[in-house]
């Protein structure tokens, strides 16, 4: 039986992911070379059944999605060998790759490295294996340490080491390491100090703020929303008000600031330095504002530590259907009782919130879905409602998708034999450093073009993802709401939350409705979470804006509406 390869190739930071000569391209390019080579030496030796490419990842772990997926082929038995250009290229930790040689004897699985050809199934062989593996986590720890020993030299001499930007310096154009006073901004960011000496509340200073439309610093690479939008936030003031920048002073390491600095290296250590620029606020000014944000800091956590613990089973899931934004669990002492209502989270701008309702009862809205769930979702037939939407709505599969990503993936295949041409050509023939440069410059060009198209198809396989078949969809949501069923008579409030998590995507208040969209993937907690993380970004999809207008939803009690992998299964007025 010829050999299941798994072709795995990796380059170290998104910058080398898009260079040809030396990365990508040219790993897979020798990985075939080599692979033809070795059919043609022994018939039917080998044969490629998946390419792993993790662009853009360090081997100092394995946190790398392709690695990860090539590991679990390898114990499903799709691939029985794993084929590099380099050892390096797999692992420069000698611990991953103990773990990694494990696996592969226990799977009967082995691996092969073009350059260094060491056979792992003889005791030399796996010594000199070994041996290399630990020059490469050498030379990868001593790269680091240089990094960090430079970075920290720099940062004593009050140069910056890149970061954000900040508002009332601009980079030095001579010296990026140093920054000049922006006299405009510089107004600002004293205002600011002053603002919060004479409120003493970093909510009063951020409504402040807004009012008086302080800009924000932007920069062509921010994308920060409320920074785009110049609206202040809660924690843009804190990191504002808490940057030593503004007095002239360089922090360096401050994420070991609160670490035992015996356990760290000289160059890890938490220290201040007088910085290579000019301060804005003085000293006594900052120092005082620094002691009421510690007094305030305190004084919450003191509230918090002595504030009961309430769990609201829908945080997660709940949102406005006005305006999409996250509704979250909040308390509220009355003069007998503790109250507790799902209220819009506060995006810390200070700006008041305009949707029609502000809060809602969390008592009522809890009641609502769990008796739904205890009662209608249990009915005979509820389901094959929902088979019915979801063929209505054609979550089938699409041909013209097919047909796209068909188009797609032969022009990647096209533009994959004209690089490879070009790699042949160049190996075949002594080139002019004229003709190289007309060479690397079409690589370079087709290399750009191919990752278009991948990315290209990378959407459209995301949307023929979201196309499940509709038994597939019914069997993901049965099986949540059996053990539901069977959970909820004995259930904590916490269990209650996790179980409503895996149930439902999202659950839509809108003017005393609720609307529910169940998770339509399959009942394995992966597909859960990859369903979750499609809509990260939070953005409200326009079918679930137009489903609120439909004046025959609003006159009705149980109307139904699809939107991608989700299903409005169920509409009810709860007040």
């Amino acid at each position: 039986m010829p050999l299941k390869i798994g072709a795995y190739i990796r380059v170290s930071t998104e910058e080398q992911a898009q260079v040809v000569e030396g990365s990508l391209d040219s790993q897979k390019f020798r990985i075939k070379g080599y692979l033809d080579i070795r059919n043609n030496q022994d018939a039917g030796w080998g044969k490629i059944v998946e390419t792993y490419i993790d662009d853009g990842y360090s081997a100092k772990d394995t946190r790398r999605p392709q690695y990860q997926k090539m590991m679990r082929d390898i114990r499903t038995g799709k691939v029985n060998l794993i084929l590099v250009t380099d050892l390096s290229r797999l692992s420069r930790s000698i611990a991953d790759f103990c773990d990694l040689l494990k696996d592969l004897e226990r799977f009967k699985a082995k691996f092969l490295s073009i350059k260094e050809q060491f056979d792992s199934s003889t005791p030399a062989g796996e010594m000199m294996l070994f041996n290399m593996i630990n020059l490469a986590q050498f030379e990868r720890k001593q790269t680091s340490e240089r990094v960090a020993t430079n970075f920290h030299s720099r940062a004593l001499r009050g140069l910056k080491n890149g970061g954000a930007h900040i508002l009332g310096y601009d980079t030095d154009p001579t010296n990026p390491g140093k920054l000049i006073v922006n006299d405009e901004e510089a107004i600002w960011v004293q205002k600011a100090f002053e603002i919060y000496l004479e409120k003493g509340s970093t909510r009063e200073t951020v409504a402040e703020l807004n009012s008086l439309k302080v800009p924000r610093k932007m920069t062509a690479r921010t994308d920060d929303r409320h920074a785009k939008g110049n609206v202040w936030t809660y924690s843009a003031i804190k990191n504002l008000l808490r940057n030593r920048a503004y007095i002239g002073e360089r922090e360096i390491n401050c994420e070991n600031k609160n670490e035992d600095a015996s356990a760290l290296k000289p160059w890890q250590k938490y220290q201040v330095a007088k910085a290579s620029w000019q301060p804005i606020i003085e000293s006594v000014t900052f120092n005082s504002v620094q002691r009421l944000l510690d007094a305030a800091k305190s004084l919450h956590r003191e509230k918090m530590s002595k504030a009961e613990h309430r769990v609201f089973i829908l945080s997660g899931v709940i949102r406005c259907g006005e305006c999409g934004s996250a509704l979250i669990g909040q308390s509220a002492h009355g003069k007998y009782q503790v109250h507790r209502y799902y209220n819009h989270k506060d995006n810390g701008s200070g700006q008041p919130i305009e949707c029609s309702v502000k809060r809602y009862n969390a008592e009522e809205v809890e009641k609502t879905i769990l008796e739904h769930l205890a009662k209608d979702a249990q009915d005979a037939g509820y389901l094959d409602d929902i088979e019915k939407v979801l063929v209505a709505n054609g979550q089938v599969s699409n041909s013209g998708l097919k047909k796209a990503i068909q188009r797609i993936e032969k022009t990647i295949k096209k533009t994959d034999e004209e690089i490879e041409s070009i790699f042949k050509f160049q190996l075949q023939n002594s080139l002019t450093s004229n003709t190289s440069q007309l060479v690397a410059e079409k690589l370079e060009g087709l290399s750009i073009q191919k990752k278009r198209h991948q990315e290209t198809l990378a959407e459209l396989l995301d949307k023929e993802h979201e196309l499940l078949e509709p038994k597939e969809a019914i069997t993901g949501i049965e099986d949540r709401l059996l053990s539901f069923k069977k959970a909820m008579p004995r259930a904590s409030a916490p269990l209650l939350k996790r179980l409503i998590r895996n149930l439902y995507d999202v659950l839509f208040l809108n003017e005393g409705r609720l609307e529910c969209f169940y998770i339509t993937a399959s009942s394995n907690p992966a597909s859960i979470q990859s369903s979750k993380m499609k809509k990260a970004s939070g953005v409200l999809p326009e079918a679930f804006s137009s489903l609120f207008k439909n004046p025959i939803l609003q006159s009705s009690n149980a109307e139904w509406q699809f939107n991608g992998p989700k299903v409005a299964y169920w509409s009810k007025w709860w007040t």
